[in-house]
């Protein structure tokens, strides 16, 4: 309520529509089939800009470890791992479960 009293409802609802667009490319990219809880959370709770740069890097660290697209466990394991990382520098605690 706070964002939306100091910046608007059209800023919270173009930021919402982005968070989205981040938690569905995440679902199509890194899902095991367990993760979209953790990935759902992250969405709901990171810096918009840490969520970007969170799915930016892990991207390019399929790409520079030679990751198979069709290797979701590990790809999964990138994210979550980058995504709790940064998480952690923001004081949010995101749980992984194995």
């Amino acid at each position: 309520m706070n964002y939306i009293k100091k910046h608007g409802i059209e800023k919270f609802i173009e930021q919402q529509k982005k968070r989205i667009k981040l938690f569905e490319t995440m679902i199509a990219n890194f899902d095991d089939g367990r993760s979209r809880s953790f990935y759902c959370k992250s969405a709901a709770l990171l810096d918009l800009t840490t969520l970007e740069n969170s799915l930016d890097r892990a991207i390019q660290k399929t790409k520079t470890d030679n990751i198979k697209p069709n290797d979701t466990k590990t790809k999964a394991k990138i994210l979550k791992s980058i995504l709790s990382g940064n998480a952690l520098k923001e004081g949010v605690e995101l749980i992984i479960k194995s």
